[in-house]
């Protein structure tokens, strides 16, 4: 919502206030999305974090098995 052409002392209190009040509903309304936005954001990071150290759970977990078999074969184990 932007100021009408006139200049504002021919405005009143009351459309005065329905301006302000029409600015701060647009930016509380910016100010939501911008938030929405980051937690989209924020849940794609965490869900890679996450399958990253699955991956190196279960990569560490296959070759800790095979030293252990490895370590067994040559009897050091």
């Amino acid at each position: 919502m932007s100021l009408p052409d006139s200049s504002l002392g021919s405005l009143t209190d009351r459309e005065l206030l329905l301006l302000i009040y029409g600015e701060v509903n647009a930016i509380a309304k910016a100010q939501t999305d911008i938030e929405a936005r980051v937690r989209i954001l924020e849940a794609a990071n965490n869900q890679s974090i996450g399958r990253i150290a699955a991956t190196g759970g279960g990569s560490g977990a296959i070759g800790g098995g095979v030293a252990v078999l490895l370590l067994r074969l040559m009897e050091w184990f």
